[in-house]
């Protein structure tokens, strides 16, 4: 945990960072409210917020008995929001910096090829 953002939205990161590296598929039990307020030393308060955010986004639903598992397409919904978010916030604020720098598109094209690794 970092100071650089509400822990309930870094527990949220980390969740969907498991759902779309694959360690949580479609309908997987996710870790509980007390297994997260243990494992990141919060408040559960601050647990069942982070959960109930993945709920209310559909990524997560609630199993009656069992707990809280992965929605049917959460994974793409994820990636959708982060597809997003990258495109509207961050090469916006990368190409904002560029400009400021004097770095021109020429440029950046040229260094995202050379860093450009096959996937």
């Amino acid at each position: 945990m970092n100071d650089a953002q509400p822990i309930f939205l870094q527990i949220i990161e980390a969740i969907e960072g498991n759902i779309v590296s694959g360690v949580y598929q479609e309908d997987d039990l996710v870790i509980s409210t007390t297994q997260i307020s243990k494992v990141y030393a919060v408040n559960p308060t601050t647990a069942v917020k982070a959960i109930s955010k993945l709920t209310d986004a559909g990524i997560l639903y609630k199993k009656r008995g069992i707990g809280m598992c992965v929605a049917a397409g959460a994974r793409e919904k994820i990636y959708a929001r982060r597809k997003e978010r990258f495109l509207s916030e961050t090469l916006t604020a990368v190409l904002s910096e560029a400009k400021t720098l004097g770095i021109s598109l020429d440029q950046i094209i040229q260094i995202l090829r050379e860093k450009e690794q096959p996937f």
